[in-house]
This record gives structure tokens, sequence and C-alpha cells, in this order.
């Protein structure tokens, strides 16, 4: 049976992390899987009964780039000599310098870059040519891949698959169940705020405008464990949930309020959670804009700007009296999980000739 390392890069969040479990989860039993990560948010591997280690990214370590490339080129190397395993897959926009050094000193190890799409219009151009590190690329599709105009549309000798989510809903929990193991009230509307860090009780805050807006209308508020002060926590109405995945409870919710990252943006629309996407402008890279816009244009959500000045009430009424609507056109365009696909793509590169391999 085939080894795998799973190797995430840091991001701002827990897709990189969270794609790679995805993969992991749809090959065959007996798949041996190991997880490198230079994300903080690693422990939840041992959910998956995976063996995991992590390494501390440049920015975590506090050591200057150059030093830091030296440091992950030794620790990457001695993880593919101590495991050995048949295949390496990085998932992130931004394969780091010295993990070219790496695979060439264990070239029997082939190696597969998970690259998803949505750049930014002439943003990360320089990335693509590290393609030549790998022996394939796969590229989780996304729902709005008809408006992305990033650098990777044009690129070749890359397999794209449907957008790859960690669940599907035959993974869920039903309502019930759902709420009682997030600790929710049984019963009355629901919804996620997922926004970054915000000030529930600050209209001209963005996760302050939303829980205002939908506790006005008799909708309580559920805020992830990271996007709350504990300051600004009060109120019967609002609940602090935390699990992984949150995905697996999204019956929970009758609304959700987020950002539109790859993983929100997907998880809402595919697991059936009307959404009111706000997307982060401020990405150096991902573009959740043209992402949320998209959505708002094919039926499947709302996008907005921002929720503050007063806008959060029209926007929070349309969700409120457009949910189903939106929930069930997003479900009719859904082309389904590419995650299998992925996972059998991966596991197809063991048994083929290594690719000719560029060192930078």
């Amino acid at each position: 049976m085939a080894s795998v390392l799973l190797v995430s890069s840091n991001g701002a969040g827990m897709g990189h992390l969270t794609r790679l479990l995805a993969y992991g989860r749809r090959m065959p039993h007996g798949t041996r899987q190991h997880v490198l990560s230079l994300s903080q948010a690693v422990p939840v591997v041992d959910q998956e009964g995976i063996p995991w280690e992590y390494l501390p990214s440049q920015g975590a370590s506090g050591l200057l780039p150059a030093a830091w490339r030296l440091l992950f080129a030794e620790r990457l190397t001695e993880v593919l000599h101590r495991l050995d395993p048949d295949v390496l897959v990085f998932d992130g926009t931004h394969p780091y310098r010295g993990l070219d050094v790496a695979l060439a000193t264990h070239p029997r190890t082939r190696a597969v870059w998970s690259r998803r799409a949505m750049w930014k219009p002439g943003r990360n151009v320089d990335q693509l040519a590290k393609a030549d590190w790998f022996d394939a690329v796969v590229e989780p599709g996304d729902l709005a891949g008809a408006a992305d105009r990033g650098a990777t549309v044009e690129a070749e000798d890359v397999v794209r698959v449907p957008p790859v989510t960690l669940l599907d809903r035959a993974g869920m929990t039903g309502r019930s169940e759902a709420r009682a193991a997030l600790g929710l009230p049984p019963d009355g509307p629901l919804a996620l705020v997922s926004l970054g860090a915000g000030n529930i009780n600050d209209t001209d805050d963005e996760v302050g405008a939303a829980a205002t807006a939908l506790r006005a209308r008799g909708v309580g508020v559920c805020v992830t464990a990271p996007s709350i002060a504990d300051r600004a926590y009060a109120g019967d109405d609002v609940h602090l949930v935390r699990h992984f995945p949150l995905s697996e409870h999204f019956a929970a919710f009758d609304y959700a309020v987020a950002a539109a990252g790859y993983n929100s943006f997907h998880e809402s629309l595919r697991l059936g959670v009307p959404t009111v996407f706000v997307p982060n402008a401020s990405t150096s890279l991902d573009d959740q804009v043209r992402r949320a816009e998209h959505a708002s244009r094919r039926g499947w959500a709302l996008s907005t700007s921002t929720l503050t000045g007063g806008r959060a009430d029209g926007v929070v009424e349309e969700l409120l009296a457009r949910g189903g609507e939106l929930r069930d056109q997003a479900w009719r365009d859904d082309p389904g999980n590419g995650a299998e696909e992925a996972a059998r793509t991966i596991l197809q590169v063991v048994g083929e000739p290594a690719a000719h391999r560029v060192r930078s």
C-alpha cells in the first residue's frame, strides 16, 4: 500500500490543511499517511488518526527568510529520509524554496502540487515555473471558476478536478444532533457569522453590524472561537462555537454571514447554508471579491462589500426572504466533490516514472 506525506503551507486559515485531509479521507484503507504542516492548527489532525509534525513558518520562527529556508530544507530532507514516502503532496500557492532541494535528495519520492486557483490578476505569476519541481499539479476547482482571471487559468499540464470540500452532505449530522453537539438552543433560527476577528456589539464593525441586524430579526448569532474577542462576548442570543470540522454540524445553522475564502465559500454553498458573503478585498492573492460576486450573479448567495454604514439591515432582510431559493440554486449547480478524483490522481503518480525535476 502506498505511503503519502501531506505537506501544508501556513496560510491565513485552515484551508490548506483541510484540503489535504479531504484527499486523505478518500484514499484507500491502509494507505499510510503523515502530515507535516506549517499551520499552528495542525493538532486537529489527531482526530483523523494521522500522525503529524509541526514545522514553524518563517513568521512564527522569527528567523530571517534565508535562515528559515535552510531550516525548511533540512527538516523536510530529514522527514523524507525517515519516512521514505512514495509521494509528497504540497498544498499551497507558493512552494517554498528548499522543497526542491529536499526532493532532489530523495528522488524515489514522487511529488504533487495541490494548487487552488482564483488568484488576483497579475499576482504570483513567477510561482507557476515551480511546477517543474513536481511530477503533477492538481487544481481543486472553484465554483466561481468562470470568473477567474488569475495566472493559473492558462496553465498547462494541470489535472483540474471539481471543487474540494472535506465533507459532503451525506457526512453531516442532522439539525437536532448538530445543535446538541455545539451546545446551541434546539429551537429558533440561528446564523453563523464568520468574518474574522471583530466586536459583536460594534455596528461600525462587520461582525457587529451583521450580529445587530440578525438579532433585530429574531435570529440567534453564532460565532466561531477566533471571530470574537472575549471582551465583546455577551448575551443569550450570541453563541460561541468550537468544533473541527465545523462543517460537520452545518445543519445547525439556518443562515451564514461569511468571508469568501475557498473553504468557507464552498462549504456554505455545497452543504446548503444560505449565505451573505462579505469578501476580504485585502488578501494578497485569493480573489474573494470575484468569487463572491460570481456567486451573487448565479443566484447561489448574496454578496456585499460591507455590512457597515447601515447596509446590514437590507442585506439580512434579503437573506431571510430568499434563503431557500439561494440554497436550492446552489445545489442544482453543484458539480460534486473533487476530493476523490484528486486523491486518485495523487496515487496514480506513484506508479508513473519520475518526471524531470528542475532545481532552482
